[in-house]
C-alpha cells in the first residue's frame, strides 16, 4: 500500500502504541490507521483518558491541506478540524473507516489525550465545536489587524470588565454618546 500524501513510498508496518498497529511512511512520516485497528484499540484500551490543557510547545505538523484518496479503498478521504487548542485536520475515509495522520499529529493528539478521541472528532458535535472556535480564532486575527494588539488586549478587558457590571446598558450610552454632557 502506498501513501496518499508521496503516492509512491510504500507504507511500513509499525506500531503507535502498543496493540494499536499502523503504517508509515518513510519519506512524510504520515501514519495510516485502519479503521478495524483503531476500534479494536479503543475497545481493549478502554479508558476515555482526560483531556489535558494544551500548552505552548508546538511539534512541527505537516499539514499538506490538499486533498487525498484512502489508500486502502481509494475513497475520497474527508477532513476533519481536531479543535480544542490544535489547529490541524485529520482525514477520515467514510468507506473503509480508515484514518490518515499527517507527520507529528499522532503526538499532538497524544500529547493532549485526545488519541482516544478520534471517533468523537469524526461527528457533527465535535466539528460544530471545533468550527466555532476556527472562527472565532479568525475574528480575533482581524480584530488584532484592525486595532492592533494593544488595543485589542485593552479592549478585550474593558468588554470583560462591562460583563460584570449590572448598569451595562447605561455604561454603554456614556461611552458611545457623542458628548454625554450636553443634556
Amino acid at each position: 500500500m502506498n501513501c496518499p500524501v508521496c503516492k509512491t513510498s510504500e507504507l511500513i508496518s509499525t506500531e503507535l502504541e502498543p496493540e494499536l498497529s499502523a503504517l508509515q511512511c518513510s519519506v512524510c512520516n504520515g501514519h495510516w490507521i485502519s479503521g478495524r485497528n483503531y476500534w479494536r484499540w479503543l475497545e481493549e484500551h478502554s479508558e476515555d483518558l482526560p483531556e489535558r490543557g494544551h500548552e505552548d510547545e508546538r511539534l512541527a505538523l505537516a499539514e499538506p491541506g490538499k486533498p487525498i484518496d484512502c489508500p486502502e479503498c481509494r475513497f475520497r478521504m474527508v477532513k476533519y478540524l481536531v479543535g480544542r487548542g490544535l489547529n490541524f485536520t485529520v482525514d477520515h475515509c467514510h468507506g473503509c473507516k480508515g484514518i490518515w495522520l499527517d507527520r507529528n499529529e499522532w503526538a499532538a493528539l497524544k500529547k493532549r489525550n485526545l488519541h482516544d478521541d478520534l471517533n468523537s472528532i469524526f461527528t457533527s458535535f465535535w466539528q460544530t465545536g471545533a468550527e466555532r472556535e476556527a472562527r472565532k480564532i479568525r475574528m480575533e486575527q482581524r480584530y488584532i489587524a484592525r486595532f492592533g494588539d494593544d488595543d485589542y488586549a485593552e479592549i478585550k478587558k474593558i468588554r470583560w470588565w462591562l460583563e460584570t457590571k449590572t448598569n451595562r446598558e447605561e455604561l454603554l450610552a456614556y461611552l458611545t454618546d457623542q458628548d454625554p454632557f450636553d443634556v
